[in-house]
């Protein structure tokens, strides 16, 4: 059985390169990192491989904003639910995948952001 930070909300949105994501990793900001799907539960993130020590499971992202100017913007928190490419062994990419779970948004951000999701998937069933 799946705990829930290894469960993907099947509400899941491919997004394109106007979409990222902001947040500090102790204490280390970050600013514009691309975002490749997205739904009200997470997202999946493309991080430089030069950071990827910082990214382990569970490592707390504080004041996480979605860049896109048709999401909300209410800072939130979340965390790294799982890491993708940093395998021993396996060939150095120039990104990890990090897989971002959202553990703190407020109710209207959250509505805002779940009527963007059905939005988006409704006109991609179009």
């Amino acid at each position: 059985m799946q705990s829930p930070a290894d469960r993907r909300d099947l509400r899941r949105v491919i997004v394109g390169q106007n979409h990222g994501i902001s947040f500090i990793l102790r204490g280390h900001p970050y600013h514009e990192v691309r975002i490749s799907n997205l739904s009200a539960g997470g997202c999946f993130a493309l991080v430089p491989h030069r950071d990827a020590r910082l990214f382990e499971r569970g490592a707390i992202l504080e004041r996480l904003v979605l860049l896109n100017p048709e999401l909300p913007k209410a800072p939130m928190i979340a965390t790294v639910a799982y890491v993708l490419g940093t395998r021993p062994g396996a060939p150095v990419m120039e990104y990890v995948g990090v897989g971002i779970q959202f553990l703190s948004v407020e109710p209207e951000p959250l509505a805002a952001l779940e009527a963007w999701i059905d939005a988006s998937i409704a006109s991609e069933q179009a």
